[in-house]
């Protein structure tokens, strides 16, 4: 065991093997070489890589594999330090996060300050919210990364295992990077770091985070997407949406029943397992209502972004969105499902810009 590990807070024992291999890696790697870092990971052990199982046998082969041949040594790197913490709960995650992060701020040791977020999409959102709810001031001093550990990994910062620690072995940059904020007529404000979208999109969501633990991300979505499909509009009828849309193009007013509402932080993104939702430039996408088999027919275009062009799919760049709708509808952040209420409108959607610092 390295020296270093008796500061680590874990209980698992392979959380603790995990522990190891990436502390290795980390000492054995370029990551701020001339700066020096203090570096604090965060691990949730229900995250479908660091669940015990097939999944995490395979992952850890392929980390051990990355050490062995990238030869790294076993003796703690001068000017690197690594803590590893486990998580318990979506609460403990976000308060141990808020503590570390002020720790990290006020400590007076030189070099950089990284956290690290081991998990998926729900990780990353509760941690990253649970930070700019709690120390916003600070959030210009600590640098992120979120590995790609989930069942989704939409928000992560590299899209395999395997380029995210190309990433930490070798990086000294950052990027800044926007997020959505979804304030209600309550004054309740979420956050979202890739994606927020109402209607059917969000009941695909709740029923997929109900199976996920089942299989993998992209089989699951494709099997709920089919079910929701089916009955959604059963158990949640289309009703009309008032929508202000504000963006380069000024301001917008669309009106109308839509079966798809979906915002993202930029255009060009994915989710649901890798679909390309909004595939160009656009962040907005307005969706109309479609007969059952017309839906079934276009559904395998979302998965390559072939909608986009659609006489029924209006696509805008939109720096912010004010929703108003008559009656409850569910809404996902970052695949997170909130069930709003009348009080709840009119809810605004806003892209905040630069407010995250992101190793690269």
């Amino acid at each position: 065991m390295s020296p270093e590990a008796v500061n680590d807070t874990i209980k698992s024992r392979h959380i603790r093997d995990f522990a190891a291999v990436t502390r290795r890696l980390l000492h054995g790697s370029r990551l701020f070489i001339d700066e020096g870092a203090v570096i604090e990971v965060l691990v949730n052990p229900a995250s479908g890589l660091l669940k015990w199982g097939p999944a995490h046998r395979q992952m850890m082969r392929r980390l051990n594999r990355l050490a062995e041949a990238q030869s790294t040594s076993e003796i703690p790197r001068e000017g690197l330090e690594v803590r590893f913490h486990e998580t318990e709960s979506r609460e403990h995650a976000g308060d141990k996060a808020v503590k570390l992060a002020r720790s990290l701020v006020s400590s007076g040791k030189p070099g950089k300050r990284l956290i690290i977020l081991a998990g998926g999409d729900g990780f990353h959102n509760d941690i990253c919210t649970a930070l700019l709810k709690a120390v916003p001031e600070i959030m210009k001093d600590v640098i992120l990364f979120r590995l790609p550990m989930g069942t989704g990994n939409d928000n992560a910062d590299a899209a395999t295992v395997e380029e995210a620690f190309a990433i930490l072995g070798s990086s000294s940059g950052t990027r800044k990077d926007s997020l959505i904020e979804a304030r209600t007529a309550r004054g309740i404000i979420h956050y979202a770091f890739n994606v927020t979208s109402f209607g059917l999109d969000a009941y695909v969501s709740e029923l997929t985070n109900r199976m996920k633990t089942l299989a993998g991300p992209r089989l699951i979505y494709k099997i709920f997407a089919d079910v929701a499909v089916l009955v959604y509009e059963k158990k949640w009828p289309l009703k009309p949406w008032k929508i202000s849309i504000s963006g380069p193009g000024g301001r917008i007013i669309r009106e109308g029943r839509f079966l798809l509402t979906i915002f993202g932080r930029k255009g060009d993104t994915r989710y649901g397992g890798g679909m390309k939702v909004l595939p160009g430039e656009e962040n907005f996408l307005l969706f109309q209502p479609l007969s059952l088999m017309g839906i079934m027919r276009i559904k395998p275009l979302f998965y390559k972004g072939a909608h986009r062009g659609m006489p029924i799919a209006e696509f805008f760049k939109a720096d912010e969105v004010e929703l108003s709708h008559n009656g409850p509808i569910l809404m996902e952040t970052d695949g997170e499902v909130i069930h709003l209420e009348n009080e709840d409108f009119p809810l605004t959607l806003k892209k905040v810009p630069d407010v995250l610092r992101i190793l690269k």
